[in-house]
């Protein structure tokens, strides 16, 4: 069986994989970096608001003017009907930021990889890693057809954690939620994001480039399985009352998808040569619009954290990333309980669990004051599924 040897394995090409061999690249440019990634970026993928605020890190991955040129459908406005029956439009012009964009996330990924391969990062994509083995100071990894030996590691393969045990690594579950999403053509869009609250969950719809739509349904993932039938999915959607009118007559439905969108985290952040980032460390609900940003912003930190335990500082770069982590969940999962119990005025399963998570956390903290501390006072204004 072949085997070759690299500096540094980056296993995962999303955002956060992506901006870590950027950042490599740019950072420590003598080292060997090869990122794996066992999909294409072929399947589509449920639309995500980029908030404005992440144009300094496309900036600083070098990544702004191929951006750019994606024409990504730019997000004027998120309206929501969040805890009453009235809608909360927030247009873009009163951001700080100004407007954020509507992304189709596979071309995202796409355009994300391709800059790290034209950076000079060693691009596999198809390329599984099945598993992780401790070689000497490093780590074997094996390959569909050899393996590679790499002085250090950065995990970033999304909610996909098969690798954990290999590591020594322990998958912390903190919340259920899945989202049914069908994507469709010819449906003219306004650069509007449309959040609504419902009995069995809450749903959304994004504008794609192309003319094209993603419509989702969260719920737990024992409530919704009957969303996995189209009768079921369209039936609940009929019930909507701002989601459903988005959706003219003439659209075609193009693909479905059904993705985990719960919170989970890895523990640890970082171990022996290895570290963890993006989905991989911490997945967030849609809700708090931490997705894609903390991606590039955990992307860029670990490839930091990866060329200092090169150089021999591991011990102080796992100390420090673990600590950044935990600051970034610290205040997440009571400001996200309260944010749910303001929209909690349905008796069913899904809000009943809601309501119970937020009487469950610590009295001193108000729903204000955890949203504000969290970041979730203007989640959906910046984009709920970013």
């Amino acid at each position: 069986m072949p085997c070759e040897q690299a500096d540094i394995v980056v296993i995962g090409g999303g955002p956060a994989g992506a901006a870590a061999a950027l950042t490599l690249r740019r950072h420590a440019p003598h080292l060997r970096v090869v990122l794996f990634d066992a999909g294409r970026h072929e399947l589509a993928k449920p639309g995500e608001i980029l908030p404005a605020a992440a144009q300094g890190l496309l900036r600083q991955l070098g990544v702004w003017a191929p951006f750019l040129a994606a024409t990504f459908v730019e997000s004027r406005a998120v309206i929501s009907s969040w805890g009453n029956e009235a809608l909360d439009e927030r247009p873009s012009i009163f951001s700080a930021h100004g407007a954020g964009w509507q992304l189709d996330r596979a071309r995202f990924d796409r355009l994300m990889v391709q800059a790290a391969s034209d950076a000079g990062v060693e691009v596999r994509l198809g390329t599984p890693v099945r598993s992780a083995v401790r070689e000497g100071e490093g780590w074997s990894l094996e390959l569909t057809d050899g393996k590679i030996i790499a002085s250090a590691v950065i995990w970033a393969t999304g909610r996909s954690w098969k690798l954990a045990r290999s590591l020594g690594a322990k998958l912390r579950v903190h919340g259920h939620l899945a989202a049914y999403t069908r994507f469709f053509d010819g449906v003219p869009g306004d650069c509007r994001m449309v959040i609504e609250a419902r009995p069995e969950g809450w749903w959304y719809s994004a504008d794609l480039p192309g003319e094209r739509r993603a419509v989702s349904c969260l719920t737990d993932p024992d409530l919704g399985s009957e969303l996995r039938d189209p009768k079921s999915w369209y039936h609940v959607l009929a019930a909507t009352q701002f989601i459903a009118p988005l959706l003219p007559q003439g659209a075609r439905e193009t693909a479905a998808s059904v993705n985990s969108a719960g919170t989970a985290t890895i523990d640890p952040a970082a171990g022996h040569r290895w570290i963890a980032a993006g989905d991989c460390l911490f997945c967030a609900d849609p809700l708090s619009s931490r997705g894609i940003v903390h991606a590039l912003r955990s992307g860029i930190l670990a490839a930091y954290a990866a060329s200092d335990i090169i150089d021999g500082r591991g011990e102080l770069a796992r100390t420090r990333y673990a600590m950044i982590a935990s600051q970034g969940f610290a205040d997440y999962i009571p400001a996200l309980a309260a944010h749910y119990a303001a929209a909690a005025q349905w008796d069913t399963a899904f809000w009943q669990r809601r309501r119970l998570r937020s009487e469950q956390q610590p009295a001193t903290d108000t729903h204000q004051e955890n949203m504000q501390r969290s970041g979730f006072r203007r989640s959906l204004g910046k984009g709920g599924t970013g």
